[in-house]
């Protein structure tokens, strides 16, 4: 009876303390953003105002900014609006001065924002990508504040000008034939629409913010608008999102079923023994393609004799229909090369737009193929693609390719479609660094310009995400639509080649390949926010509470303990569930195939959790076992690390019938020498705190611990 009194005492505790420890937790961004702001407060105090002090500012609020700018009179040099609920934080004004005295070319600029909810805490912050047009014209994301040059008045308050100023302004463009017929005749004095289409919209055109980028700026990885990657507002409500309805003299960005009636669009499809799946894609083609014109060409790199017979009659079959729009096969027996077949299929394109379409995509709207070339015809767009789900559900698949230093991964992949996530992230147009080449829209012309598909490279995997970036490289936004959707049976032609180890080995070349073939590219993505999670595992647009703390813990690093005495063999059981997700060295974290050394110590992340348990009284700690090289062998040498526990709402949300599983995260870091070299298996031991009960399981992640003489060799 006492034992167990004394059980019931220490699960209390461990309880309590588990949920003082979550709820410090779940406050993830006001306590991230005291880290912060102290940070940053130490940066702007060393760095040099002089020129920034130079400039004059004005604070305007958004309910008086039409007046203040038709008003007429002397202005300061830089304005700056923001909404009328909430105010600047404070090292904006500094923080904006400085931005336009170190980029004179610049005169537009935004950033980013949070809110102050009712109990005077600190959430919902919105951090912006850098400039994204498709975005802009999809949703006024510049929020809350922005920031101009009072030089800029003359664009929408001509009544001042001169012909001098139309000379000294030569980048401004006349509306587009397409612009002015959307152009209503009513006049539109609603304060959003002010703001956002007669404003901000002209400056962007102005500025260039609707063309590719040039040459220089893409070598300085710089945009025509300017961005801030900084907390610059803290507002009081939560933001409503003005959205394209409100752009009355635009049409750019904005579905039009007329916009590609007159443009061939050339549908590439790869496929071999499927007949049955390109039916049923073909069938879903025909069905909701309203008003564009388009060919099918299908290029087979080996199917049985039965099923070529099969792909020629669904073919032909299709030109009698009353669907007929022309269509090739291409039969060449050759191992799977995803790059070299879809060149092969664009060679004998005739269209003016090329889309390379999986076999096993399924169409569901009609007008999704004018919603691709209608923004793939734009000569500042690159790629297009469109959000996928998984068949017959409103699972997420693929909403656009963030780039994370780790490699490309799918954002809001898993996530509920029924959902908004991340300020609309997965509803409205997005610019992204890359799309899946699932389902790729591209003009024929841009897509000789750069070379096609690199066949010796990307053979089988990162293809669709190289030429994207290649397509980035040369100046131009690649666009996802998320307001449309396409299902798509992942991986039905050829499996998933994370089950097959060899596959698995030639997928981890490419990806090297990848990052090494883009190397300002590394770590780098302009529409993914330098505060966002860099976890590959977080599918979520969510602070980097951990990255913080990793930089914290390098100048406190844990350090391994030998054990004295074996694990015994009962305490292995398969409830304790463990994934690792990262073990390498620090260097190799934050350079990855560019480091050169491990002088910054070694970094273990991943999960663990016990089945059906109360996750609170256990206490976990990392187990590093020694293998024998070339066998695999385990030997008896085993240190243990204490870790430290992270928020994963996202393995939680995954569990059933468990309790206290928020914290079920972890990661250490220790010194570049605190072990012997050599590999390491890794493990987790978890001792329940109430019992003498002891857990332990082992993944089939290696830690390979390099000697300090060979540190720099690779």
């Amino acid at each position: 009876m006492l034992k167990q009194k004394i059980k019931q005492f220490l699960t209390k505790r461990a309880d309590a303390e588990y949920e003082r420890e979550v709820e410090l937790s779940r406050a993830v961004y006001s306590n991230w953003y005291r880290e912060y702001k102290n940070k940053l407060s130490k940066e702007i105090a060393a760095t040099d105002h002089s020129a920034g002090d130079k400039l004059t500012t004005a604070v305007v609020r958004y309910s008086h900014l039409k007046n203040y700018i038709l008003s007429g009179g002397d202005k300061p040099d830089i304005i700056i609006a923001c909404d009328d609920e909430g105010n600047l934080t404070d090292f904006a004004d500094q923080m904006i001065r400085d931005y336009f005295a170190a980029n004179p070319r610049i005169s537009l600029v935004y950033g980013d924002e949070d809110r102050i909810d009712e109990n005077g805490e600190l959430t919902d912050p919105w951090l912006k990508s850098d400039w994204a047009p498709d975005t802009f014209l999809s949703t006024f994301y510049f929020g809350s504040i922005f920031a101009f040059r009072s030089s800029e008045l003359l664009l929408v308050n001509p009544g001042g000008r001169v012909a001098s100023d139309y000379k000294s302004r030569q980048g401004i463009q006349a509306d587009s034939e397409e612009e002015t017929v959307a152009k209503t005749s009513d006049v539109d004095t609603n304060l959003a629409s002010f703001i956002y289409g007669k404003f901000c919209l002209k400056l962007a055109q102005a500025e260039g913010g609707f063309s590719r980028r040039t040459a220089s700026m893409v070598k300085e990885g710089k945009f025509p608008i300017g961005h801030i990657s900084e907390i610059l507002f803290h507002r009081t409500t939560r933001p409503v999102l003005w959205d394209s309805r409100l752009i009355h003299n635009s049409l750019t960005g904005r579905f039009s079923p007329e916009s590609a009636a007159t443009r061939l669009i050339s549908i590439i499809i790869l496929s071999k023994d499927n007949p049955e799946i390109l039916k049923t894609c073909i069938s879903t083609i025909e069905k909701y393609t309203v008003s564009s014109p388009y060919e099918i060409i299908v290029v087979d790199n080996g199917s049985s004799e039965a099923n070529r017979a099969k792909y020629q009659d669904i073919l032909e079959a299709h030109d009698r229909s009353e669907y007929g729009s022309g269509t090739q096969y291409i039969y060449e027996p050759m191992d799977f090369n995803f790059s070299k077949m879809c060149n092969m299929g664009a060679e004998k394109a005739g269209g003016e737009l090329l889309l390379f379409l999986n076999d096993d995509i399924e169409i569901r709207k009609p007008g999704w193929l004018s919603y691709l070339s209608e923004k793939a015809k734009l000569p500042y767009v690159g790629a297009v693609g469109m959000k996928l789900l998984y068949p017959g559900s409103d699972v997420i698949q693929h909403a656009g390719v963030v780039n994370l230093r780790v490699g490309p991964v799918h954002k809001l992949q898993y996530q509920n479609n029924t959902e908004e996530h991340y300020f609309g992230f997965n509803k409205g147009v997005r610019n992204v660094l890359a799309v899946t080449g699932a389902c790729l829209m591209v003009r024929t012309e841009l897509f000789r310009e750069i070379g096609g598909f690199d066949e010796e490279k990307f053979a089988v995997a990162f293809n669709d995400v190289d030429l994207c970036y290649r397509i980035f490289e040369r100046g131009y936004y690649n666009v996802v639509r998320n307001n449309m959707y396409l299902y798509h049976h992942e991986s039905l032609s050829r499996g998933d080649d994370r089950v097959d180890k060899v596959k698995s080995a030639r997928l981890s070349k490419e990806l090297k390949t990848l990052l090494l073939s883009h190397p300002d590219l590394y770590g780098v993505d302009p529409f993914y926010h330098k505060y966002l999670s860099q976890n590959p595992a977080e599918t979520r647009f969510v602070i980097d509470i951990e990255e913080e703390m990793i930089r914290n813990l390098r100048s406190d690093m844990q350090t391994p303990v030998r054990r004295s005495r074996p694990l015994p063999e009962k305490w292995t059981d398969p409830v304790l569930r463990l994934g690792v997700e990262y073990a390498n060295s620090l260097d190799e974290w934050y350079l990855g195939p560019f480091a050169k050394s491990d002088d910054r110590g070694y970094y273990v992340k991943g999960y663990s959790f016990v089945i059906n348990a109360d996750n609170a009284v256990y206490e976990r700690k990392l187990l590093l076992r020694k293998t024998v090289p070339l066998t695999g062998a385990v030997s008896s040498e085993i240190w243990e690390v204490p870790v430290h526990a992270g928020y994963r709402e996202d393995i939680a949300n995954n569990l059933t019938n468990q309790k206290n599983d928020l914290l079920t995260g972890f990661f250490t870091v220790f010194p570049e020498n605190a072990l012997p070299a050599g590999i390491y298996q890794i493990g987790m031991l978890e001792k329940d705190r109430t019992s003498t009960q002891r857990l332990v399981n082992w993944s089939d992640v290696s830690l390979r611990v390099k000697s300090r003489d060979a540190g720099n060799e690779k």
